[in-house]
C-alpha cells in the first residue's frame, strides 16, 4: 500500500544510517528495503513514487509508521528558519528530499542514545544488536525491540555481557 510523503522525499538518503553502521536488526535493510516491526508485526517499507510502499500496513501501524518516517515533523518551518542561517543552509543545500527517521520508544531511544556513546557507530550497533537478539523477538528479517518487562528482569551480567559497561 502506499503511504504519501511530502514531497521532495529520498527514500534512499532517509534511510542511508541502517546501511552505513552495520547490520541494524531493528530497522533491517534487505533487498532494497527497510523491515521493521511495528505494533507486532514486520513491515516491508520500501521507496515508492510521492511516498514509499509499505506490506502489510495494518490500521493500528499506522500512527507508529507516520512517526518512524517522520511524516509529522514540520520541516517546512525547518528548511525556512535554516534558509537564514548560514551554516544550516549550506548543509540543508547537501540533503535535498532528507526527512529523518525517528525511534518510535521512549525507551529504545535511550538505549540508542547510551549506546551511541561508544567508540564508534558501528560498536554501538552491535551492542544494540546483541542486547536485541538476547531479550527482542524476531519476527521474519527484523526483531522487535525487547519489551520494558524482560529488560527490567535482565541481570547486569546479562547486560555486561551484551556490551553495556
Amino acid at each position: 500500500m502506499l503511504l504519501p510523503v511530502p514531497q521532495p522525499y529520498d527514500f534512499a538518503l532517509a534511510s542511508e544510517r541502517f546501511r552505513a553502521f552495520g547490520d541494524d536488526l531493528l530497522w533491517r535493510w534487505r533487498d532494497g528495503a527497510l523491515h521493521r516491526v511495528v505494533a507486532g508485526e514486520e513491515l516491508r517499507i520500501a521507496a515508492a513514487a510521492g511516498g514509499v510502499t509499505v506490506d502489510p500496513l495494518p490500521v493500528e501501524a499506522l500512527p507508529v509508521l507516520r512517526h518512524l518516517l517522520g511524516l509529522d515533523l514540520d520541516l517546512d518551518g525547518f528548511l525556512a528558519h535554516a534558509a537564514g542561517d548560514p551554516l544550516l543552509s549550506r548543509l540543508v543545500a547537501t540533503l535535498p528530499g532528507y526527512r529523518p527517521m525517528l525511534v518510535p520508544d521512549p525507551l529504545e531511544m535511550l538505549v540508542a542514545s547510551v549506546t551511541a556513546q561508544q567508540v564508534s557507530l558501528l560498536a554501538a550497533t552491535a551492542v544494540r544488536n546483541r542486547l536485541v537478539e538476547r531479550f527482542g523477538v524476531r519476527h521474519g528479517e527484523a526483531w522487535a525491540f525487547p519489551v520494558r518487562e524482560k529488560l527490567a528482569r535482565a541481570e547486569p551480567e546479562e547486560l555486561v555481557a551484551c556490551g553495556f559497561s
